[in-house]
């Protein structure tokens, strides 16, 4: 069993390809309830300093939402995306991107449940600059979900995989398998909307666009 303070997996920006198998019994446990974590770089990193490398760098937090790069498709797999595998595993807790700037969150699972939110949002940090003397603020981030923007959320839902959506989730694209399923909690119920339309959710299905899964 991996357990966490924070998230299990932060991702700051970066090309990631993660693999979990969980059919000898591994187990994941974030204590804030965060699988993964995608933000923006936020080390300050070392600055020169009259010819010296000093650790005064200051991260600071953007004050404005990103703007859409139309280069950019959200609902595609991009071979520098951040993604993660799930194979043969329960997980419980949730999935956020919060990139500005071009880059997807690719998730498969595979034989896999999951209880929780997968989501593209926006991710800010509890304060507005971090620098040496706060650098525990560093990869601490709220997020909101919203539509993505430059931040795509891509599911793919394989064989024998069982996604319960706990709360309204804002993906780019969705895979069902034939025998993959897609839920509510338990008296609750999942809609799921395709560029604001009403859509049914059907196994062996793709879905592409602005999706919004919402739990009532």
């Amino acid at each position: 069993m991996i357990n966490s303070e924070r998230a299990t997996f932060l991702d700051k920006g970066q090309q990631s390809a993660i693999t979990v198998d969980g059919s000898g019994g591994a187990r994941l446990n974030p204590r804030d309830g965060v699988l993964l974590q995608m933000i923006e770089l936020d080390d300050p990193g070392p600055v020169n300093v009259g010819g010296r490398m000093m650790n005064v760098g200051v991260y600071t937090e953007p004050t404005t939402d990103p703007v859409r790069n139309v280069s950019f498709d959200v609902t595609a797999v991009h071979s520098a995306d951040g993604a993660a595998t799930f194979t043969a595993i329960d997980l419980e807790g949730d999935f956020y991107n919060g990139m500005r700037s071009g880059k997807n969150m690719v998730l498969a699972f595979e034989g896999a449940t999951l209880k929780g939110v997968i989501s593209a949002t926006k991710a800010r940090h509890r304060v507005p600059s971090i620098d040496a003397s706060t650098f525990y603020e560093l990869g601490i981030v709220t997020n909101t979900v919203r539509p993505a923007v430059n931040n795509g959320a891509i599911v793919r839902l394989g064989s024998g995989s069982v996604w319960t959506v706990t709360g309204t989730s804002c993906l780019t694209s969705l895979t069902l398998a034939a025998d993959a399923v897609v839920k509510a909690p338990r008296g609750r119920r999942v809609t799921l909307a395709v560029d604001g339309t009403p859509t049914a959710l059907t196994p062996g299905a793709t879905y592409a666009g602005a999706l919004t899964l919402t739990v009532a």
